[in-house]
């Protein structure tokens, strides 16, 4: 069978469960990628695609820069990273698993099967400041639909720590006086808390500021000409208010904001388990990366605190002279 077809069926396939559109296209993507590349080295069949043809797709992405995949990402120069190669390696594991459980690879093993895992190293997230947050904040003009609309969506993504995605998907009928319904990955229903500052703002956006261009759109934020803000418009402007307020040494990203509402609920004494919940993560195991990073965070403030040279007060003044006592 061609890889094609087979990519074909397996989308399809996707469809049929009601994967989310982002999930789908971001399949298409990658996969597709994928089998054109293999076209190119004369590889247009299932049979054809070995483990040695796979392991040479991974040489190839990891000779890449981002940008040769994304034009619009400013990231000249830069080499894929290990995320988004291993993004790329575990929709083409997933794939040939759907060959395998459809029966197309007529006996022959999945050439995926024997591919070394992807290392990822573990970098600890910076997070906001509650000054950057003060910052951003003001940075806002609360007296204009636009600039009360980013004051709004701060204050929920911080408030929530609800994705990006999730926020653009938020309709009317989802906001209630102190909670959220949200629908996260693979259409998961969750509902969040919202506490009153985050509320109030939100309920004045929309019976104040909020600008439809059709009075039956649902969606709660909008942009400039009243039409539903999508995740990467509103990365967008999320990134000019971080350039406004003179946001440094702080990745101004979506997931930063996620990521800080984590580690000031942890801060706050939440249970790891209500946070795993509230963020819709599929398994602990998710949870755990903002724990290590909030516990590494955390004996860092303590260091001072336990540190043997303080403790002990190890200093030696300049220009006096070591003490030695004689062995009798």
């Amino acid at each position: 069978m061609k890889l094609t077809e087979a990519m074909q069926g397996y989308m399809m396939d996707g469809e049929i469960e009601r994967q989310s559109p982002r999930n789908l296209d971001l399949k298409r993507q990658r996969l597709g990628y994928f089998v054109k590349w293999c076209d190119g080295q004369g590889v247009t069949t299932l049979d054809g695609v070995t483990p040695n043809i796979v392991r040479a797709f991974v040489v190839h992405l990891q000779g890449l820069k981002a940008d040769e995949l994304n034009p619009q990402k400013p990231t000249k120069d830069k080499p894929l990273s290990p995320m988004t190669i291993k993004g790329y390696v575990t929709i083409v594991r997933a794939f040939f698993a759907w060959c395998m459980a459809e029966g197309l690879l007529e006996g022959q093993p999945d050439p995926t099967k024997r591919l070394p895992r992807i290392r990822i190293p573990h970098y600890v997230i910076t997070t906001f400041a509650p000054e950057q947050v003060a910052a951003m904040i003001d940075a806002c003009d609360l007296d204009s639909p636009l600039g009360f609309r980013d004051y709004t969506m701060l204050l929920v993504l911080l408030d929530t720590g609800i994705r990006i995605s999730e926020l653009c998907g938020l309709t009317l009928d989802n906001v209630h006086d102190d909670y959220l319904t949200v629908f996260g990955k693979g259409s998961k229903e969750r509902e969040v808390g919202i506490a009153p500052t985050a509320a109030r703002a939100l309920w004045k956006y929309v019976h104040h500021y909020r600008r439809a261009r059709d009075e039956k759109e649902p969606r709660v934020f909008l942009g400039r000409y009243g039409m539903p803000m999508n995740p990467n418009s509103a990365w967008h402007e999320l990134k000019k208010i971080g350039q406004r307020a003179g946001i440094e040494g702080t990745r101004m990203s979506p997931h930063t904001f996620r990521h800080t509402f984590a580690r000031a609920w942890l801060e706050n004494g939440g249970e790891v388990f209500k946070l795993s919940r509230v963020l819709g993560h599929a398994g602990m195991y998710i949870t755990e990366v903002y724990l290590k990073d909030f516990q590494s965070r955390e004996a860092r403030v303590e260091h001072a605190k336990f540190s043997p040279v303080e403790r002990w007060r190890v200093v030696k003044s300049a220009g006096r002279k070591g003490h030695h006592s004689k062995r009798k």
